[in-house]
């Protein structure tokens, strides 16, 4: 199945800004990430076990929903999903 991937952020750095992927038919998105991990090493390990331990730095959202609120990194996906990868917005001007 063919899975497309939105990247917003600081992980365009890594990533770029959108790709395709492909994936087995019953893969989850913890396997997306792991295929993500391939692409990208420096995929933020520490950030994916935050999410696992409902301490979540990085947003995903599947078509878009929160995973958190589905089945978090088990949550299956099928061909044609949309799965948008969002860390956390920071900076500012504080006066």
């Amino acid at each position: 199945m063919r899975v497309k991937v939105r990247v917003m952020g600081r992980l365009t750095d890594l990533l770029g800004s959108e790709l395709d992927v492909e994936l087995s038919s019953d893969a989850k998105i913890r396997d997306l990430i792991a295929k993500l991990k391939e692409k990208a090493p420096m995929l933020d390990e520490e950030a994916l076990t935050r999410y696992v331990r409902d301490e979540p730095e990085l947003t995903i959202l599947l078509n878009g929903k929160n995973i958190h609120m589905l089945e978090a990194l088990r949550t299956p996906l099928k061909d044609g999903d949309i799965v948008v990868l969002l860390p956390p917005v920071v900076g500012g001007n504080r006066k």
